[in-house]
């Protein structure tokens, strides 16, 4: 009660001696003795201690048997206090004879930089930290951090999850590192693609101009650097992954480049002579012909690139000694379990600043016997024996980045996660050797009742996925597919085909990937929408109706032919909607919107059954169909050319919903209630709108793709799956806005959330930039099945 509402310091001192030890000195606001002696008894003061207090004199209290003794001394209307009596000695001293530490310009120059409002305030000489350190640290493991020498000066936010620290730092003098810095800019981690989710340590810098940073950083020899620095663009860095169930510690030396061919040329011409060189599914990994030019030119942070293996995985170069550790990073980047896959690290990663000039992260808890081996042999505990403690720890990061007038931006978190939350659950993962283009489909196995996964690549070819991942087959297609990929019956005995179209044909495949007699079927004028199939009575009799190029709409049976009696209709403008089927009182009803946006209602046949007055507008979009108790009462909601969306009767009456707003919108009866709400995408940010008033804003910190999906789990309950382009990423959020337990993972496009194996848990499918299909046991999901 005696501190209450001042302010407390707490120093970490070295002493004269070499040891160290905390000092905390308080400001009590009044003279009253009575919050003394109940903080006297607090912490074990007898009367005969607090009455040395009292006259000034130092005392030793032990507050308990689990701590070792402390400090404590009254001064000048001070309360001192320290884990170390030498310090204490060292404070008092200071206190009486020495000068303040704001009389360091540097010091006070940092110091002033320091925001309002935070939680505290923290200020460190980086230089005086690690020797420090070296209490406990051998001097290898501290060289290795290769920090500016200053003071940093930041302000403190505590947060129940993380501990977020924020602002300057005033270097000591030119620093080479932070000039080099400088020059290079900001960059965002490109590397975390091709190293596996168990790397827990990382150093990574952003170099744009290779012979420039060399120069500033005051490197004299740089034989070599053409070859291994010349083509350098990007992040570029180190990472370790611990040892672990009978495997070493590995480590790689990355490098990211917007040529790999150039890389891979200049990195060739060293070996005048022929160069050690393997494979491995398909890469060429090679060793360089000399020792230690890494460390030579980047520092100590590269010692362990001895001679190293070096090879190309998309726009990254990879380095180890070990020619193990690179073909795990084949492998992820193959199968996936990437660290940009890894749930866990990729939320801190994705929650601090994007971009930087430099990071240093480690996954404490996963770090642990990295950090045990810098540790000095002789101490009297080890980190091991502070387990408990570790395993409480997630992400912790420093990022630093060019300022004004000499000072750098300088950010620093520390993560509360508990190992065992955040792991990831990857089912299988297989790479299909091309970007994917389009959501996963999901189809049913009328074999085992088990769900496949049904994609396409960039190169039109189409590739069907069983339940555990396995590559049933790939064939090459004639084009992108249009729209939905449906299944049909159409020997009605059970077996299931899948049809689909392109803008050039009608395809419809059996479970072997074969065509079925009488397909494709080659459309004499180009699709202008997707297909629409109806099986009018549930008799496996079915329709495929496509809208075509000249304004007709086809109808096509299952043999390949086009269905006698339909009078296909033809409009002046080519619909781009696929037809939509509404039954109403018995009565069939196909809606067809042409390309000027005039919705026309046929009967099965493709006559005009009823007449509609309703205008949607070129280049509309229709999100859905929701039928009436009359065909002239059914709505319609769609987008116009600028995004804004509408709902309007077939009667003719509409409104608009919502403008662009700088995003897109859909509607949705997310209660099941019969009312709908107004979900949008802008930005970063979902917002979800009852009744023109919001009842959810989410935001992601970086900007989602325009597309949402809306899943329902059952029993009422829907979740929304987003894309984040910028990190690769898909999540999915429960309507309070909550991120599932388990995401978010990587992704470049929408997944998809089904129940593959039948067994009433569900698998988020997502689909990685480079092509690799992985299924996902997401917890959160895992009570959700319906």
């Amino acid at each position: 009660s005696a501190l209450d509402g001042t302010a407390l310091l707490v120093a970490w001192v070295r002493s004269s001696g070499g040891g160290t030890g905390t000092v905390i000195i308080g400001t009590p606001s009044g003279k009253d003795p009575g919050p003394l002696n109940a903080f006297g008894e607090l912490i074990g003061a007898d009367a005969a201690a607090q009455q040395a207090l009292t006259a000034g004199g130092v005392v030793q209290v032990r507050p308990d048997t689990s701590l070792g003794m402390f400090s404590l001394c009254i001064r000048n209307g001070l309360w001192l206090m320290s884990s170390s009596s030498d310090v204490m000695d060292e404070v008092l001293l200071q206190l009486e004879s020495g000068s303040p530490i704001t009389s360091d310009p540097l010091f006070a120059k940092a110091q002033n930089t320091l925001g309002a409002g935070t939680d505290a305030h923290v200020l460190v000489h980086t230089e005086r930290a690690l020797r420090m350190l070296n209490t406990w640290w051998m001097p290898a493991a501290l060289e290795r951090l290769d920090l500016p020498p200053g003071w940093s000066a930041l302000d403190v936010r505590a947060r129940p999850d993380a501990l977020l620290m924020s602002g300057l730092l005033v270097p000591d003098g030119e620093v080479p590192l932070l000039m080099a810095m400088e020059q290079q800019g900001t960059g965002r981690n490109t590397l975390t693609r091709v190293l596996p989710a168990t790397v827990s340590t990382m150093d990574v810098q952003h170099i744009t101009l290779p012979e420039q940073w060399l120069t500033a950083r005051g490197v004299e020899e740089k034989e070599h650097a053409q070859a291994l620095l010349s083509w350098v663009d990007g992040a570029m860095g180190t990472a370790k992954a611990p040892a672990s169930e009978g495997r070493p510690e590995q480590r790689w030396g990355v490098f990211a480049t917007e040529d790999p061919d150039a890389a891979t040329q200049a990195l060739e011409a060293i070996c005048v002579e022929a160069c050690d060189t393997m494979s491995y599914r398909g890469v060429r990994l090679t060793r360089l012909p000399m020792s230690g030019a890494h460390e030579r030119l980047l520092g100590h942070g590269f010692e362990f690139l001895e001679r190293p293996w070096w090879m190309v995985l998309g726009d990254v170069v990879l380095f180890s000694d070990d020619p193990a550790s690179l073909n795990t990073s084949v492998d992820v980047w193959n199968n996936g379990g990437s660290l940009a896959e890894d749930a866990r690290s990729a939320a801190w990663l994705e929650r601090i600043s994007e971009t930087c000039s430099r990071l240093l992260w480690c996954d404490v808890a996963r770090s642990l016997p990295i950090l045990e081996a810098g540790l000095k042999a002789d101490l009297p505990t080890s980190a091991g024996d502070l387990d408990s403690l570790w395993s409480q720890l997630g992400g912790l990061s420093m990022q630093l980045s060019p300022g004004q007038h000499g000072t750098h931006h300088l950010m620093i978190g520390l993560e509360h996660a508990h190992l065992e939350v955040k792991e990831t659950g990857v089912l299988w993962s297989t790479a299909l050797g091309a970007p994917v283009v389009r959501k996963p489909d999901i189809v049913r196995n009328h074999v085992n009742n088990t769900r496949e996964v049904f994609v396409q690549d960039v190169q039109h070819r189409v590739h069907l996925l069983g339940s555990n991942g396995k590559l049933l087959w790939t064939r090459q297609l004639d084009g992108p597919i249009m729209g939905t990929v449906a299944q049909v019956d159409r020997f009605r005995n059970g077996k299931l085909q899948l049809l689909f179209n392109t803008e050039g044909s009608l395809h419809l495949i059996d479970r072997n990937g074969k065509d079925v007699g009488g397909f494709p079927v080659s459309l004499k004028q180009k699709a202008s929408a997707p297909m629409a199939v109806f099986d009018y009575e549930g008799e496996r009799d079915y329709r495929v109706l496509i809208p075509t190029a000249d304004g007709s709409i086809r109808n096509f049976g299952l043999d390949g032919t086009e269905v006698k009696g339909w009078e296909t209709p033809k409009y002046s403008e080519a619909a781009t909607n696929p037809v939509v089927h509404v039954r109403i009182k018995n009565k069939d009803y196909l809606l067809v919107v042409d390309g000027s946006g005039h919705v026309n209602l046929l009967d099965r046949r493709g006559a005009v059954r009823e007449k509609s007055t309703l205008e949607l507008g070129f280049s509309a979009s229709i999100q859905k169909v929701i039928p009436g108790m009359e065909i002239q009462s059914t709505a319609l909601v769609w987008t116009d050319a600028g995004r804004a969306l509408h709902k309007g009767l077939i009667s003719g009456s509409s409104k608009v919903v919502a403008t662009q707003m700088g995003g897109r919108s859909w509607l949705e009866d997310l209660g099941n209630d019969g009312s709908e709400e107004l979900i949008r995408i802008v930005a970063d940010s979902i917002i979800i709108s009852s009744e023109g008033k919001p009842i959810l804003i989410r935001g992601f910190g970086t900007a989602l793709q325009q597309e949402l999906d809306v899943y329902s789990l059952g029993r009422g309950r829907h979740v929304l799956g987003v894309v984040r382009p910028g990190t690769e990423q898909v999540s999915v959020i429960d309507m309070l806005g909550r991120e599932l337990e388990g995401l978010p993972v990587q992704g470049a496009i929408s997944c998809s959330i089904a129940d593959l194996e039948s067994d009433g848990l569900l698998e988020l499918v997502s689909i990685s930039g480079n092509g690799t299909v992985s299924a996902h046991r997401v917890p959160g999901l895992a009570s959700s099945a319906p």
